[in-house]
């Protein structure tokens, strides 16, 4: 399972754990990771900051995103990928874009999420000039959105997407590194092995919540 997917201790424990009972299967999963050379290569080791006040209510699947752009490695002449987190089921979307600019935001919203997942109540983002621009903020309006742009000084609000931006990149270079393909192609992979990992927190994964 770990070479398939390259899920940390956590991850392989929660899977495992869900259809059968082990003892030792946390030390047996710690090994595993430890011995994967490419996750001792690419992983980052970071301690995630609990922000007080809990995860924001949500009622239904995109009701609240979060929307960040990330900077990737030039190919094809995309160099930037949209990526957009859910808020009650850490579903993640990304699109790879050539430019980073407000049409790019709004022709991803009206062309792929309002479609797919109905209209979205409140969208999070940085104060980027790209979600600041007049002419993308007159479109939210007009379809009765909320956009709540974060302050320099409250960086932490931007938290989860920023976090999937970290997650994202992580599977992305292990996947290029296995198949020596770019990460344009390793794109739809990278996000269905992240979309199948079960949370921590809850033990199911954001396939499981959307589906």
């Amino acid at each position: 399972l770990h070479k398939l997917t390259h899920w940390g201790v956590q991850g392989l424990c929660d899977h495992f754990l869900r259809n059968n009972l082990c003892i030792g299967v946390y030390s047996l999963a710690k090994a595993i990771t430890k011995g994967c050379f490419i996750c001792q290569k690419v992983n980052q080791k970071v301690m995630r900051r609990v922000v007080p006040g809990g995860r924001e209510l949500a009622l239904r699947p995109f009701q609240s995103i979060q929307i960040d752009f990330t900077e990737m490695p030039p190919v094809q002449g995309y160099k930037y990928l949209l990526v957009i987190v859910d808020h009650l089921t850490h579903w993640v979307e990304a699109f790879p874009t050539r430019r980073e600019t407000a049409q790019v935001v709004a022709s991803v919203i009206l062309e792929n999420i309002i479609p797919r997942y109905g209209i979205v109540n409140t969208i999070d983002s940085d104060r980027g000039s790209h979600f600041v621009a007049q002419t993308l903020q007159n479109i939210i309006r007009a379809l009765g959105i909320e956009w709540r742009l974060h302050t320099p000084w409250h960086p932490q609000s931007s938290g989860r997407v920023e976090r999937m931006n970290k997650t994202l990149k992580s599977v992305l270079i292990k996947l290029v590194e296995e198949t020596k393909l770019n990460w344009l192609k390793c794109l739809p992979l990278a996000l269905l092995r992240i979309r199948t990992r079960p949370r921590s927190d809850i033990r199911i994964s954001p396939y499981e919540m959307m589906f």
